[in-house]
């Protein structure tokens, strides 16, 4: 592909028009979708601009910053990716005939909008589409040109005296220009400025780096005046790419190096992101830096999020009402003072800790699947201040846990959440009896069973009529995390993956299965965050872009059942589980060469035992697995682990029908 700095401007003809910037840029038809888009961009990395046309006449633009801005949204891909390219193209579009005076067109260019800085115009002739001229590149090299001109005048002028008039009047012209480029730049919504080799700001920079950083920056060392604001990449990162850049000589490979750097920070109060653009100037390689101010479109994405999540929460209170209620009583009852029961026997004192951690965290995650985000997020504090307790080991009392309980009012952590369904729903919503509803044909099933029965019913057998009343299908509950999965791959960006539940139906007791039901949210979370891959990983290893999650019920026989949760991800990554063990000291190297896989897998049922590095309100507690299998084997089953890198990990489950 060509490019406006492949062309000759050594001698500028203002009189030629504009063929002679004119560059060729993709076209796609309007028909196309979004996914085409994508693909011609990532493949062509110097390609800026994607001209659509509708039977060959040009009808919009679309521009790589705008386009990827849009795929950055939460649901950018889901919006765009299988629909029309005419959705994402930009109609506002400068357009020219390729015989128009470069004047005219300059002043059309100039007069945009900010925004459109980067832009190209469309180029045609006989109302054909024949190319396009960059906005950006066009006005830098028509000010570049500028100033050679002036340059060449200045030494014309001690030979042409009688000309100096004329060329008087040339150079305010150009000077003209060259100040409307800058005024342009000076207005614009962002910020710009640039360096060579030595990372020393040029002194041509916008004002809105001056209001950004509160002084002028122009000579100042780059890294040293961005670094500070970066607080996650040291300055050495920042030397490690430039020089790498500079010592480079493809520019394909540039942008690579370019794209390693920080992009996002907060200057001043404001969210900031850079972008880098490779530039020559005076044959030499330089940096341009491009400063964005995305504070506004933080705070409504924040503002989208939380509106979203208040709805959710509203769903979940209106639709899981008996569910939600029985989580508010436990909760309360823990935090009111029932969290001593955990330290009433004589077991060791850790182990004790370690249950109370447990439920703790499960509790985290009820709230966070029923839409209570903000007692969600103050459990993850307050497993901070009990992770400190366990940390102290042998030393750690019944005191220390009392101490963090006293400064712990369950009614604090769940006001925020509670008021949005109090306002909603009323105040008293959570108060009265509960309603136990069944599906009429169970009832008609035991009116038939009662009729039929010889002689009247034994007192045992109308309590066992009564129980099968209460017994609910398990795929009811785990249907329930179908809309949780969304949640947590909107937290992770992920893609929903295709979650299957199928298999037998199984009658359970919904009071017995309480527990288990509740933790099996660790094993979705871990799903999501750890098990399936992003999408540009799943299409490197050749799989669907969107992942599977499964969940299938097999019945064995009068007595026992399976349930098998599986998805199609990484794999656990046995390396780095014997690292971990190997690191915390559960085994030793010898140990653990000796040790089947088996074995090693069910070391992730140990507490706060994680591989992952660190911790979020997500996962990395390393209690989430711990409290599923303790809430399995309290049932009276069994729990097997079965994995295979980049194949995906299955729970197996078997369990009673009563425990």
């Amino acid at each position: 592909m060509s490019s406006m700095q492949n062309n000759n401007f050594n001698v500028f003809d203002n009189e030629s028009g504009l063929e002679q910037f004119i560059i060729q840029t993709p076209t796609l038809e309007s028909s196309s979708y979004g996914e085409s888009v994508k693909t011609l961009f990532e493949n062509n990395g110097d390609v800026e601009g994607i001209v659509i046309t509708e039977n060959g006449s040009p009808m919009g633009l679309v521009m790589r910053t705008a386009f990827f801005q849009k795929m950055g949204t939460y649901y950018g891909n889901s919006l765009y990716m299988k629909r029309p390219a005419s959705l994402l193209m930009d109609t506002d579009i400068l357009k020219a005939d390729v015989n128009e005076s470069i004047s005219k067109i300059s002043i059309q260019a100039m007069n945009r909008e900010p925004r459109k800085l980067y832009d190209y115009i469309i180029i045609y002739k006989n109302n054909a589409y024949i190319g396009v001229v960059s906005i950006q590149l066009f006005l830098i090299e028509l000010s570049k040109q500028n100033e050679a001109q002036i340059s060449v005048l200045k030494n014309q002028q001690q030979k042409l005296v009688a000309a100096h008039d004329q060329e008087k009047l040339f150079r305010q012209t150009l000077e003209y220009q060259s100040a409307a480029v800058r005024n342009l730049l000076d207005h614009a919504d962002q910020g710009f400025l640039w360096f060579g080799k030595d990372l020393i700001i040029k002194n041509e920079f916008s004002y809105k780096c001056v209001s950004l950083f509160g002084e002028s920056i122009g000579s100042l060392p780059y890294i040293d005046l961005v670094s500070p604001y970066f607080k996650d990449a040291p300055p050495d990162i920042f030397q490690m790419v430039f020089d790498s850049y500079f010592e480079n000589y493809s520019p394909i490979t540039d942008n690579v190096y370019l794209m390693l750097l920080p992009a996002d920070c907060i200057i001043n109060g404001k969210n900031i992101r850079f972008e880098y653009r490779r530039i020559e100037s005076d044959g030499q390689k330089a940096v341009m830096v491009i400063l964005n101010d995305i504070t506004e479109k933080i705070n409504l994405e924040k503002a989208m999020i939380n509106d979203q999540n208040k709805q959710r929460l509203l769903i979940k209170a209106f639709t899981r009402h008996s569910q939600i209620k029985q989580m508010l009583n436990e909760f309360r009852e823990i935090f009111s003072g029932e969290y001593r029961s955990y330290f009433k026997d004589d077991c060791c004192f850790a182990d004790n800790l370690n249950e109370l951690f447990r439920a703790v965290h499960t509790f985290k995650g009820d709230f966070a699947q029923y839409g209570f985000i903000s007692a969600s997020d103050k459990l993850h504090e307050f497993e901070d201040a009990l992770l400190q307790i366990t940390h102290r080991g042998q030393i750690a009392t019944i005191s220390d846990v009392e101490h963090i309980m006293k400064d712990c009012d369950p009614e604090k952590i769940l006001k925020d959440d509670l008021d949005i369904i109090y306002e909603a729903m009323g105040s008293s919503y959570f108060d009265g009896s509960e309603i136990i509803s069944f599906p009429k044909t169970k009832l008609a099933e035991i009116e038939d069973k009662i009729r039929s029965a010889e002689g009247p019913l034994t007192p045992t057998a109308a309590i066992a009529l009564v129980e099968e009343l209460k017994r609910k299908n398990i795929k009811i509950f785990l249907e329930q995390y179908r809309d949780y999965l969304q949640y947590l791959a909107n937290r992770v960006i992920k893609n929903m993956p295709i979650y299957l539940v199928d298999g037998d139906d199984i009658a359970i007791d919904e009071e017995q299965y309480n527990d288990f039901l509740k933790a099996l949210v660790h094993i979705f979370r871990n799903a999501m965050d750890h098990g399936i891959e992003t999408d540009e990983e799943r299409l490197a290893c050749g799989k669907d872009e969107r992942g599977l999650l499964e969940c299938h019920i097999t019945r064995l026989d009068d007595k026992w059942f399976t349930l098998i949760i599986s998805d199609d991800g990484r794999g656990l990554n046995i390396d780095k589980i014997k690292e971990k063990a190997l690191k915390t000291h559960l085994y030793t190297a010898a140990a653990l060469e000796k040790m089947p896989k088996s074995e090693i897998c069910n070391l992730i049922f140990s507490d706060h035992f994680s591989t992952k590095p660190c911790t979020d309100s997500l996962s990395g507690r390393g209690v989430g697995m711990a409290a599923i299998q303790k809430a399995c084997i309290n049932l009276g089953g069994t729990l097997e682990i079965l994995t295979e890198e980049n194949k995906g990990t299955s729970f197996l489950f078997r369990l009673p029908y009563t425990a």
